[in-house]
């Protein structure tokens, strides 16, 4: 059972550092705590994978720290600007998130304001490790979330929105329910060329760990059938394009 701490509670709690994460100053951590209470958040859950100080979180990054939370019943995933961060605000990020919330990518934004930014909780595992959880028997439940995630990815190429992570995602995907879900957008550019789709099919089949991982449940695709449907769907990102490089990766 997750420890929770009220909002109204969270100052002086063993958690409430991470409000001023990592410089543990107390006028700053006043004034999230504003930005919380304003934002309806009624409760912090200490729970996650990853521990700051013996507290645990959902998350880590160079922005942001990313905590379970509840808006009244509503359970939500709250993150919150680290004072060292080389932004002022997350409400970039939030609109980087909107673009992908509207072709149906991304934890759904709830609220931001300069300094937290609360999205959908999204419960899962990483990519990484529910593709090590897997087994031979298992091939047709892989093809179908690769398949899934490359049509996500398309969807954000379609948008003009790069992510920026997807080439190393070992903590940008989740698979909750057995739905592959892109998280973390703090890197995400709507300047930059996409590749979306390219750098998840890099991560997958040219990352030595997680080419391993796949080639453990399914049969891995011909490298130079793949490298050339790959260069195909880089000189324009059609649908066309896309079930082309499916069909080398044997998932159509």
């Amino acid at each position: 059972m997750a420890e929770t701490i009220p909002v109204d509670g969270l100052i002086g709690s063993r958690a409430g550092f991470l409000l001023s994460y990592p410089s543990h100053d107390d006028a700053v951590a006043v004034e999230r705590l504003g930005e919380l209470r304003d934002l309806g958040v009624t409760v912090i859950e200490l729970r996650g994978p990853h521990v700051i100080e013996g507290v645990p979180v959902l998350g880590k990054g160079h922005v942001g720290v990313v905590l379970a939370a509840r808006l009244g019943g509503r359970p939500v995933a709250l993150k919150v600007r680290r004072v060292d961060a080389d932004r002022e605000t997350l409400e970039r990020e939030a609109g980087y998130l909107r673009v992908a919330n509207g072709v149906s990518v991304g934890p759904q934004l709830v609220g931001v304001s300069r300094n937290i930014l609360l999205m959908e909780l999204i419960e899962g595992e990483y990519l990484a490790d529910w593709v090590r959880g897997l087994v031979p028997e298992n091939a047709d439940i892989l093809r179908r979330v690769i398949g899934d995630l490359l049509d996500r990815a398309h969807r954000l190429d379609l948008a003009g929105l790069d992510h920026g992570e997807l080439s190393s995602a070992h903590r940008h995907v989740m698979v909750a329910g057995g739905v592959p879900r892109i998280i973390d957008f703090e890197s995400a550019s709507t300047v930059r060329r996409c590749s979306n789709v390219t750098s998840i099919a890099h991560y997958m089949f040219f990352n030595r760990r997680m080419r391993e991982g796949v080639g453990r449940v399914m049969e891995l695709p011909e490298r130079g059938a793949l490298l050339e449907a790959l260069a195909g769907y880089k000189s324009g990102p059609s649908g066309e394009r896309l079930g082309a490089l499916k069909v080398v990766l044997g998932l159509e």
